[in-house]
């Protein structure tokens, strides 16, 4: 053979890449095939009719775990940033369970997140670029809770050769106080949020199943939302933190919708509080997308109860390419795309 292609190295080519192009067919038409057929299969069962509020993350959490999820909540929803101290130490793995309880479960905190988990003594737990779900010690103490109100939003953190932030306590205090018009605006966006989610339910016809409503509210992003990665166009550079709640975070949010465009993981969002308030359980699934090791990235699903099973959707289209221009997958398909975070049970 090898002998072969180096008499005949453009023979060898074109053969090569013939293979190739049967190969890749073969696969788009099974994901074609199998997709489609997942659609196919759905039918138009009647919804149950009332809002349901998913509890998919928050039923999962431990009693350490829960206690340290409500102590953000209320930080978030009284806006008080700045240096949250857990009741227990937590490990890497539960502060992971938690931050993304508190981020996934359907609240729209666009304004606030949680970030930079230390110990007791102030050392930024990831400094060097330790991996949180390998933190088995339960070391983690503190973290800081960022809100884009904060009149200190945009100073630094100053870091020692050890991980400590050495002027933790003055960024704590610079945090811990608000601008009355920052504050104003939250609850601007938070209204204007709220008339396009009920406009977009006022206009779901009653009459509607599981299945064309399903089609519904994806025409409905189609039509309200484009994609964007949150780095795109004018906001590719940031000078700080109030740049990144501009320019990224609030397109990660059920406020993306003010802005007319969302990343995944706020399509996916907006996809699950839809799907809530029309009485079909929702929550998102976040994951790594691709089987190949050199095609990977973080993805998001939006999984939904339809048809007595869960379906996964791509609510923002994205990996429509990959899927035969189809949206709706079972949960094997789901899984042979894209594998769950391990931290928390996706099993139906």
């Amino acid at each position: 053979m090898k002998n072969w292609i180096k008499k005949h190295p453009r023979a060898a080519f074109w053969t090569g890449a013939v293979l190739f192009c049967l190969m890749f067919l073969m696969y788009w038409m099974r994901q074609n095939s199998i997709a489609a057929a997942v659609e196919g299969t759905l039918t138009d069962e009647p919804r149950d009719g009332g809002a349901v509020i998913s509890d998919f993350y928050t039923m999962q959490l431990t009693g350490k775990e829960a206690e340290a999820y409500g102590l953000l909540r209320e930080r978030l929803d009284q806006k008080q940033g700045g240096i949250v101290e857990f009741p227990e130490k937590l490990s890497g793995e539960e502060y992971l369970r938690v931050t993304t309880a508190l981020e996934d479960e359907g609240y729209d905190y666009f304004y606030g997140f949680v970030d930079i988990p230390m110990t007791e003594n102030g050392v930024y737990v990831k400094h060097g670029g330790t991996d949180l779900a390998n933190v088995t010690e339960k070391k983690i103490a503190k973290a800081i809770l960022f809100l884009s109100c904060a009149e200190g939003i945009q100073m630094s953190g100053e870091y020692a050769d050890d991980g400590r932030v050495m002027n933790l306590e003055e960024v704590g205090q610079a945090l811990a106080v608000n601008e009355k018009a920052e504050e104003e605006k939250i609850e601007e966006i938070r209204q204007q949020t709220e008339e396009i989610l009920s406009k977009a339910m006022e206009d779901l016809p009653e009459e509607y199943g599981e299945k064309r409503t399903a089609d519904y509210f994806l025409d409905w992003l189609d039509e309200n939302l484009t994609v964007t990665s949150g780095t795109d166009g004018e906001t590719a550079s940031y000078s700080g933190m109030k740049d990144v709640f501009e320019g990224i975070y609030i397109y990660n949010n059920l406020s993306a919708v003010t802005r007319d465009k969302a990343t995944a993981l706020g399509s996916a969002k907006i996809l699950s509080e839809l799907f809530n308030r029309a009485g079909m359980e929702s929550h998102i699934v976040r994951g790594i997308w691709g089987r190949s090791q050199f095609r990977q990235e973080g993805y998001v699903l939006t999984a939904v109860e339809m048809n007595g099973q869960t379906i996964y959707i791509d609510a923002s289209g994205a990996k429509r390419g990959e899927l035969g221009d189809q949206r709706y997958l079972r949960e094997q398909e789901a899984k042979n795309h894209m594998k769950f975070v391990e931290y928390f049970d996706y099993t139906p």
